[in-house]
C-alpha cells in the first residue's frame, strides 16, 4: 500500500474468499491509491483511503447459508474508530455527528452471519457519509434485492463502493469526505452475469444500473477485473426494487414455484390425455 508502514498493512490474499476467482479490485487511475489501507475484516474484505477517510469499497461473497445465519442475528450498534489504522487517517465518530449524513454501511450489518462479522461491519473503515433518504430508502431496497438474488441463485459477489466525481467535494468536520455516489457491482457467477447499481449520493432517489465497464470508466476502479470482456460489457437488468416482500423466500421463490409444479402436472394430464 501506498505510504504506509508494513505494520499496518493486510495482504488481501488473506481474504482472498471475499473476491471472485481471488482477484481484487484494480485502479486504473492510480492516483487513487494514494493512501490506501487493505483491511481483512471478518466476512468481508475492505480497501480504506486515507484521503477521503471512507472506504473505497468493501468486498462480499454472499450465500444462502450466510444470509440464513445472518436472519438469525439481532442488529446491535456498534459504531466504532477503526484502530488498525493510523490515528492521523482514521475517521471518527465526532466527524460524523451533526453533519446530516447518515454513516453508511458498504457491506451490510444485514448480510453478517455472526457478532464478529456484525461488528466488523460497524467499524468506520467500513463506512461513509450518505444522504438520509439514499441510505434507509434506496440503499436498503439495493441491499434487500442482493440478498433476494443470493437465494434465488445460490451465491452472488459484490463490491459495493463510493466515487468522488463532483469538482467540489464536501467535508465533514474538514475531514472526511462525501461521495457523490454510492454504487454496489453484482456477479452472479451460476449465470456469468454482472451488473452495478450506481445512485448520487443525495435525496433525490434516483437509481440506475450500469455495466462493470461503464462503471469503470466513471470511477477508474475496475471492480470485477477476472470476468470476460462481454460480461464486464453487458449490464444485467438488476432489480431495482426490492423491499421486505423481495427479501423473503415465500413470498417470491415458493409461488413462483408453485406455478411451475402446477404447469408440470398439465403437461403431464395433457400427454396422458392425447397418449
Amino acid at each position: 500500500m501506498v505510504g504506509l508502514s508494513p505494520a499496518y498493512a493486510d495482504d488481501l490474499t488473506q481474504c482472498s474468499q471475499s473476491f471472485y476467482g481471488g482477484i481484487y479490485p484494480e485502479f486504473i487511475n492510480t492516483k487513487l491509491s494514494n493512501k490506501t489501507q487493505a483491511l481483512c475484516m471478518d466476512g468481508f474484505a475492505v480497501m480504506y483511503s486515507g484521503v477521503s477517510r471512507t472506504p473505497m469499497w468493501s468486498a462480499e461473497h454472499l450465500t444462502r447459508q450466510r444470509l440464513q445465519q445472518a436472519k438469525q442475528i439481532d442488529r446491535e450498534d456498534s459504531f466504532h474508530e477503526e484502530s488498525r489504522l493510523p490515528t492521523s487517517m482514521r475517521a471518527k465518530l465526532a466527524d460524523y455527528s451533526g453533519s446530516g449524513y447518515d454513516r453508511g454501511h458498504l457491506a451490510p450489518n444485514g448480510d453478517m452471519a455472526n457478532r464478529s462479522q456484525q461488528y466488523d461491519s460497524f467499524s468506520l473503515a467500513n463506512i461513509a457519509p450518505q444522504s438520509p433518504r439514499n441510505n434507509r430508502y434506496i440503499w436498503r431496497n439495493i441491499e434487500s434485492a442482493t440478498r433476494y438474488l443470493t437465494q434465488q441463485y445460490g451465491e452472488v459477489y459484490t463490491v459495493t463502493g463510493v466515487a468522488f466525481t463532483d469538482k467540489k467535494t464536501k467535508q465533514l468536520a474538514g475531514r472526511v469526505l462525501v461521495p457523490s455516489h454510492f454504487f454496489k457491482a453484482v456477479y452472479i457467477p451460476a449465470t456469468n452475469q454482472a451488473g452495478v447499481y450506481y445512485a448520487p449520493n443525495d435525496e433525490s432517489e434516483r437509481i440506475e444500473v450500469i455495466s462493470v465497464d461503464t462503471l469503470a470508466a466513471k470511477i477508474g476502479i475496475d471492480v470485477l477485473p477476472v470476468l470476460d470482456a462481454q460480461t464486464k460489457a453487458q449490464a444485467f437488468a438488476l432489480p431495482l426494487k426490492a423491499g421486505e416482500t423481495l427479501d423473503t423466500p415465500d413470498a417470491q421463490t415458493e409461488k413462483p414455484a408453485w406455478i411451475l409444479f402446477v404447469w408440470a402436472i398439465l403437461e403431464w394430464l395433457t400427454a396422458q390425455l392425447q397418449a
